[in-house]
């Protein structure tokens, strides 16, 4: 669960331009636009005056490169969504699922699906194996003996000590020893708890809370996870 924050890490990114990313056929190679300009007749701005992540530019607007600093209602221009796919910042990470999937923009939902998937599978397979437990411990003589069925409890001790080479200890291991023995057990079992137990002594307490931190880490949305640390990303090399 803690590996998904950087798996499933969504960098900044930007819409595949023609003129900026193409490695054969590229103004900027022809040194007479700057990659400034030419990712500013490529790309609308969004509301902070960041190049949008979804969307360029239907034809490059070379109007603006005049402007001096001014920009016009970006909504007026004719924008289409990055039909060739995005181009990713990797100073951060170098692949992640979302860079190898396209996992961006229209496609975003199916991240959550990734985690949908994942956090089902847990549910379903704590339920599974936990009834597998159940299963194994209902074998056992602790288990027996908790729920009432000390002949059977007895039963199974005395073929796992005669397993054991233990072969005499038939004649002393009686239902009263093992009463007397468990009665500790016993009580505890009849005990009815609640959460509240959980705090009542130092040590547990502690644990719980830590418990109760890392869950809370772990659980932690990747992209939420990474909004902070995403540099300002403009153009890839």
């Amino acid at each position: 669960m803690l590996l998904e924050n950087f798996t499933a890490a969504v960098p900044g990114h930007r819409c595949w331009v023609h003129i900026l990313d193409n490695d054969t056929v590229s103004v900027n190679g022809t040194g007479i636009l700057s990659q400034d300009a030419v990712l500013r007749i490529s790309i609308p701005l969004d509301s902070n005056l960041r190049p949008e992540k979804c969307h360029r530019f239907l034809h490059p607007q070379w109007h603006l490169l005049h402007l001096n600093g001014t920009f016009p209602n970006m909504s007026e221009l004719d924008t289409e969504a990055c039909v060739n796919g995005w181009v990713y910042d990797q100073s951060s990470f170098s692949s992640t699922i979302v860079t190898e999937w396209d996992l961006v923009c229209e496609f975003q939902l199916l991240n959550s699906v990734s985690k949908f998937l994942f956090m089902a599978g847990t549910l379903v397979g704590s339920i599974i194996y936990g009834h597998l437990s159940d299963r194994w411990l209902m074998e056992s003589a602790r288990w027996l003996i908790i729920t009432n069925k000390p002949e059977d409890g007895l039963k199974e001790l005395r073929k796992a000590a005669h397993r054991n080479g233990k072969k005499d200890v038939g004649d002393t291991l009686t239902l009263e020893v093992l009463t007397s023995t468990m009665q500790e057990e016993l009580e505890a079992a009849r005990t009815k708890h609640t959460v509240c137990d959980l705090f009542r002594t130092p040590n547990l307490r502690k644990r719980i809370c830590l418990l109760s931190f890392v869950r809370l880490i772990t659980g932690d949305d990747a992209e939420n996870f990474n909004h902070d640390l995403q540099p300002s990303f403009l153009f890839m090399a």
